[in-house]
């Protein structure tokens, strides 16, 4: 422990069987030295969770921490994990309901069925931080120094502060993939993602297919946020430029003048991703959460929420150890294979829609349909088995 990160005190935790009621286990070494090298969301909730289990973690920045998009859209296993952080009624107090759904290019659309539970949450980005900030800094330690590198030892893990300081913890959790040398990106996997806002509030969801390009739209309660995605190459200069932009993506959208408008209105924001999935999330004492613990497909509504679920498993598999460190993480890599397989299992049983997409945007026409399953009557049981799983 560094000089002036203080050990908290606090009562012992109250253990649930429960999945809806906390993260509950066995492993009664609570003295544990745990560093959570990120300070992203799902590194927030891993916190949150493992404080109120009687941890005691170490937060601290990595040296590539990223915004996830603008809007964050949280689905039922998600909220269901905020709960626990006593964050759910915040959240869809603060954010918007998504419970309706239009499929523009096909003439579609779904409205949720007559639960009054929420299943589906658009919040801003800013917002969910500051909610999460709220629960969960103050009552565990955290330092300004950020991990620059993380090596598994025999005793556990060595941490690299500000390229300088070295210190032991006996498990390290990370979601900056540049940490963890375990990342396989797919050949020709490239999805260019822009996202802006259209200071127009809409009442429901809207997606629109082409075979290589889609849109969509989330209301936010006081603007819509939109989301373009293709798989076209995209030359760098026309990725920057609001008029190519409205160009590509008119014919899914608005009309070329309106879209130009909100793009240099609003501003925009560009990444290009490869996708890339984790050949394992765990080394040694070292578990991979968040962004660094999936595949990275813009647009999907799934990957935030996703992030946060993980959280949830590592930190359950860290409780419910009675032996080493080790076999937490090995524990934890085995529920997610298990989770994967459930999920690709579903992709082989779903009916494939009757559009020519290409291979990246037929992942992402599946996963949405995950995501909006309580609107369309997807996979509603694939989707609320998830917590047996675990």
């Amino acid at each position: 422990m560094n000089a002036g990160e203080e050990r908290s005190t606090r009562a012992p935790p109250v253990v649930s069987r429960q999945y809806d009621n906390g993260v509950s286990g066995t492993h009664r070494d609570r003295e544990k030295e745990i560093l959570i090298a990120d300070t992203g969301f799902s590194a927030l909730v891993t916190a949150g969770l493992l404080d109120r289990a009687g941890f005691d973690p170490l937060l601290a920045p990595s040296p590539s921490d990223r915004s996830p998009p603008r809007v964050t859209v949280i689905w039922e296993p998600g909220l269901r994990v905020l709960d626990q952080l006593g964050l759910r009624q915040s959240v869809e107090r603060c954010g918007t309901p998504v419970t309706e759904l239009d499929r523009t290019s096909s003439e579609k659309s779904w409205e949720a069925d007559g639960s009054t539970e929420i299943a589906l949450v658009a919040i801003k980005r800013d917002q969910l931080r500051a909610l999460l900030e709220q629960a969960v800094r103050g009552r565990v330690r955290e330092t300004n120094r950020a991990v620059t590198a993380l090596e598994s030892a025999a005793s556990g893990v060595q941490a690299t502060f500000d390229h300088e300081g070295t210190e032991s913890f006996d498990v390290a959790v990370t979601a900056d993939q540049s940490l963890s040398a375990d990342q396989t990106a797919e050949p020709d996997g490239r999805v260019h993602t822009w996202e802006c806002h259209q200071f127009e509030t809409t009442s429901r969801a809207t997606e629109s297919w082409g075979p290589s390009a889609a849109t969509f739209s989330t209301p936010t309660g006081d603007s819509t946020s939109l989301r373009f995605v293709t798989t076209a190459e995209t030359p760098a200069r026309a990725a920057v430029s609001a008029d190519a932009i409205a160009d590509r993506f008119s014919h899914l959208s608005s009309p070329p003048a309106d879209l130009r408008r909100v793009l240099k209105n609003g501003g925009f924001e560009y990444r290009r991703v490869r996708l890339a999935a984790p050949t394992s999330v765990s080394t040694g004492q070292i578990g991979l959460i968040g962004p660094a613990a999936r595949t990275a497909l813009p647009g999907t509504h799934l990957g935030p929420s996703t992030d946060i679920e993980t959280s949830w498993s590592l930190a359950a598999a860290i409780t419910d150890a009675s032996g080493t460190m080790t076999e937490a993480l090995s524990s934890y890599e085995q529920r997610r294979r298990k989770l994967s397989a459930r999920f690709r299992t579903w992709l082989d049983d779903v009916q494939a829609p009757n559009l020519s997409l290409s291979p990246e945007l037929r992942l992402l026409f599946f996963a949405r349909q995950l995501a909006f399953s309580h609107v369309t009557g997807a996979a509603h049981s694939f989707k609320y088995g998830i917590a047996a799983d675990r």
